[in-house]
């Protein structure tokens, strides 16, 4: 948190290094077993197969989860070559692009040195470097949520232009419905519910009628529905096991083996975010501060990392990396508290 910010060739620099640094050891070592193993063979049998509509491991059709993990890395394969480097790539890729859109929108809506500060505490934070090169979808669901938060609080407090506002609304259902395809109905389910808590935390009634329900609902649509209708016809056995089963028993029940105490992820949260553990504290602080315009971008902020918590918390099945989406927004918060609590602090 210095005083200047970088720029110019100082940026340049800083972005080239991290590239290079974030991309180059994709293959240092050999897939990991079950999961990343798992969703490159999926991509791979889609390239040898041709089929891009029913995934499949070793031949038995795989509907836990959407395809659009599988695409990307079968559309790598097809350009690169089947590899531990390309199976890795799509995670990467979200992983990097998600930390330029946290502190983007940080800058937008903050200022320059918040953006920077906010894009440093995330790419700095063993959970969201851990994730981002583990060939699991839970980066790239983490990447368009984060994308879904971003376009929100840009159109309600990063711009005053009506058009501008729609046009980021309507980008935020877009996101959402990647996010959709990422991993199912969490895409929609979660930022949702951020919006229900602020609305109930902060009393911002009108908030809903700015959500630009039908032509966002309309796109959010026409971008998630395709594959479920499609895939949904060529396998009847599809909606019951992906709606019912992946959803609703593994929230609802242990089927999945995975059931954990409510607090679980509190040490992981504290944990993931090393070392920049200390500032949860401050994160929280900037949070719960009211300030005098219409709506308040902290408190959403914090509303969308407790949703995220309080979801997860309740569900029966849990896994360390779940949590990853609220990675960005508490890095925000944290970079907020850092530089409210003053130069002799930082």
């Amino acid at each position: 948190m210095a005083d200047a910010v970088p720029r110019g060739r100082v940026a340049l620099v800083l972005a080239v290094v991290a590239a290079l640094v974030w991309f180059g050891n994709l293959d240092y070592r050999r897939l990991i077993r079950t999961d990343e193993g798992r969703y490159a063979e999926i991509a791979r049998e889609m390239v040898v197969t041709g089929d891009w509509l029913t995934p499949r491991s070793n031949g038995y059709k795989y509907f836990e989860k959407p395809p659009l993990q599988y695409w990307a890395t079968a559309a790598a394969f097809e350009v690169f070559g089947p590899d531990e480097w390309t199976a890795r790539l799509w995670t990467a890729l979200t992983g990097a692009l998600g930390i330029v859109l946290t502190g983007l929108t940080a800058a937008r809506v903050w200022g320059a040195r918040i953006g920077w500060a906010s894009a440093a505490i995330l790419g700095g934070s063993v959970m969201w470097i851990a994730m981002g090169h583990f060939a699991a979808l839970d980066m790239g669901l983490a990447f368009f949520l984060g994308f879904a938060v971003s376009a929100f609080v840009v159109a309600q407090a990063g711009t005053s232009d009506p058009a501008a506002r729609r046009r980021w609304m309507l980008a935020g259902w877009a996101a959402a419905a990647l996010a959709v395809l990422s991993k199912g109905l969490v895409g929609i389910v979660l930022p949702g519910a951020a919006i229900v808590l602020y609305m109930l935390w902060t009393r911002d009634w009108a908030l809903w009628r700015r959500l630009e329900w039908l032509r966002g609902g309309l796109l959010f649509l026409a971008i998630a529905a395709p594959w479920f209708v499609a895939v949904s016809l060529a396998n009847p056995e599809f909606f019951t096991f992906f709606f019912i089963h992946e959803h609703f028993e593994r929230f609802l029940t242990r089927v999945h083996g995975r059931y954990e105490p409510p607090w679980y992820f509190l040490p992981v949260l504290a944990l993931g975010l090393v070392p920049w553990t200390l500032f949860i504290g401050h994160a929280m602080r900037a949070g719960l501060a009211r300030s005098n315009v219409a709506f308040q971008p902290e408190r959403f902020l914090l509303a969308w990392i407790a949703a995220v918590m309080l979801f997860f918390s309740a569900s029966s099945s849990k896994l360390p990396s779940y949590i990853v989406p609220l990675f960005p927004a508490l890095a925000v918060l944290a970079a907020i508290g850092m530089e409210r609590a003053g130069s002799r602090f930082r």
